[in-house]
């Protein structure tokens, strides 16, 4: 008879490692939601923040968060053994119907990838990101959607990645099962 103590002796290595991703994507979380709050006070002193590129900027912290927790996600899902795809299908769900799950992954590679995308082209890759974000109100080709996508994914709260640090968390922990 096999002893399961080296299966059990592996899950405690891959929950230690996801929880030192977690530990690290908090702190993340924490300098990235730092940085927005700075833009957001640069915002409230002038009259027009977009001609000084402060939304801009909003929009570029808010992509490395996105990717940021893309990172954790990945993390988790391959020490686990599970297959991105069904690891996107679980987890709390947006209003849209979509898992956050996917919503964060869409918003991460939208924000990776955008800018090589050939307009004149589609791919199904392509297609599934437009789909995301047109889902919870901000196609794409909108002003800033990564912003709205992170405004989204805080309701009701601020447009703060500590807001979808619980949604991961339940997600993780729904991956485990």
């Amino acid at each position: 008879m096999r002893s399961i103590a080296p299966y059990v002796a592996k899950l405690r290595m891959v929950n230690v490692l996801i929880q030192c991703d977690l530990e690290l994507l908090k702190e993340l979380v924490q300098l990235i939601d730092q940085q927005i709050e700075k833009i957001c006070q640069l915002c409230s002193k002038v009259d027009d923040p977009d001609s000084f590129g402060y939304f801009d900027s909003a929009e570029h912290v808010t992509g490395l968060g996105f990717v940021a927790c893309q990172t954790f996600m990945s993390s988790v899902w391959g020490n686990l053994g599970v297959s991105k795809r069904n690891a996107l299908a679980i987890g709390p769900s947006h209003s849209s119907g979509n898992t956050k799950a996917k919503i964060i992954n869409s918003a991460a590679n939208y924000w990776k990838h955008n800018n090589e995308w050939d307009p004149s082209k589609k791919d199904k890759r392509r297609e599934d990101i437009e789909k995301a974000f047109e889902s919870v109100g901000f196609p794409v080709d909108s002003s800033y959607p990564l912003s709205g996508v992170l405004t989204e994914l805080s309701l009701p709260g601020e447009a703060r990645f500590q807001s979808v640090l619980g949604a991961l968390d339940v997600w993780k922990d729904e991956l485990g099962k």
